[in-house]
């Protein structure tokens, strides 16, 4: 049978570069950004085969069960008003230009850590951190009536700034694991996600079919 041989990468930006040069076969990566990377270059296709589907949400401190109980009713809300459909029709396979304006505010910032890394759901731009996390850390900062501060950091250290309370909510596209949920709690599930193939789209069938039968084979 085929080997799969796993590499490494900083961002999921390199990845996909690294496919375009043809260091790779294949990235695997969330449906979401996959859609957005091949929108922008026409040398890449998804395969039409899913290889995962998970769920993603916000995470909050163990010991923080009223932050995670007003957090859940934002989404609640979110959901209810419409909101989340606006925000996920705007930036999956939109201009992203929807965007919630922050309300009147008082108090202490809430602190929301991200890793603005995974388009579209939080990705850099001249204006700081945007993306379909952003809307909703904004939501939900209006919902407590607070102002937001956004903290763009390592991917790697999101959790331990909540934990440790450095940032009040993680949301950076986090997917639900029984791991993680041993340090965090998690809010209830924002997205669904399904982890798709990104292969060259000028690849002979012969050389799909192999990527194929080695990542989906009986």
């Amino acid at each position: 049978s085929a080997r799969i041989e796993t590499v490494p990468f900083e961002t999921l930006e390199q990845s996909i570069q690294a496919l375009r040069r043809g260091e790779l076969d294949a990235v695997l990566c969330d449906d979401a950004p996959a859609a957005v990377y091949v929108a922008k270059y026409s040398t890449l296709r998804i395969l039409n085969e899913v290889f995962k589907e998970e769920s993603y949400a916000g995470i909050v401190a163990k010991r923080n069960w009223a932050l995670l109980d007003t957090v859940n009713m934002a989404l609640i809300q979110m959901r209810a008003m419409g909101v989340y459909d606006s925000i996920f029709n705007s930036y999956i396979g939109g201009d992203g230009s929807y965007h919630i304006k922050m309300g009147k505010v008082t108090g202490p910032a809430l602190k929301v850590v991200t890793n603005a890394e995974f388009p579209p759901y939080e990705f850099r731009t001249d204006k700081g951190a945007q993306g379909i996390d952003i809307e909703i850390a904004r939501y939900i900062a209006n919902f407590m009536e607070r102002p937001l501060e956004i903290i763009d950091i390592d991917f790697d250290e999101v959790i331990g700034a909540v934990d440790s309370g450095r940032a009040d909510i993680g949301l950076a596209a986090f997917s639900v694991t029984e791991e993680r949920g041993k340090i965090v709690n998690f809010t209830d599930n924002y997205a669904t996600s399904k982890i798709v193939v990104v292969v060259r789209s000028g690849e002979t069938e012969s050389t799909l079919q192999r990527i194929k039968d080695t990542l989906f084979g009986d």
